[in-house]
């Protein structure tokens, strides 16, 4: 399968933004704080320090604010790179339109910011 995401729009931040990653399993779920490296519509990248154990098609949540909205987001996760004290993780977002839009929205918006302080 390839999952390389090649989406028209992917955000990758200046600095990361905090979020918090909930992942279900059968009978517990474990959330852990992470830092998005990038978003997209349909998809991100996250570093997490290793404090849960991270596998591939494992279902997570996904929650994180972009200046002034919330976004929550179902998915699962796609890859993840180990180092020493934490992991790289690609997620797959399952999302909808009003979850589209809004992202694209606050990404413009914080692209807009970054253009006029550069």
């Amino acid at each position: 399968m390839y999952y390389k995401r090649n989406e028209a729009y992917r955000f990758v931040f200046n600095q990361p933004i905090e979020g918090k990653m909930t992942k279900r399993e059968e009978n517990s779920t474990v959330t852990a704080n992470v830092h998005i490296l990038d978003v997209s519509n349909e998809g991100a990248k996250i570093n997490c320090k290793n404090v849960i154990d991270l596998k591939r098609d494992t279902k997570i949540n996904l929650s994180f604010i972009l200046e002034s909205h919330t976004f929550h987001a179902s998915g699962k996760i796609i890859w993840t790179k180990n180092f020493h004290h934490s992991s790289e993780v690609g997620l797959h977002l399952n999302t909808d339109n009003e979850y589209k839009d809004n992202m694209i929205k606050e990404l413009k918006k914080i692209a807009k910011q970054n253009k006029k302080k550069n």
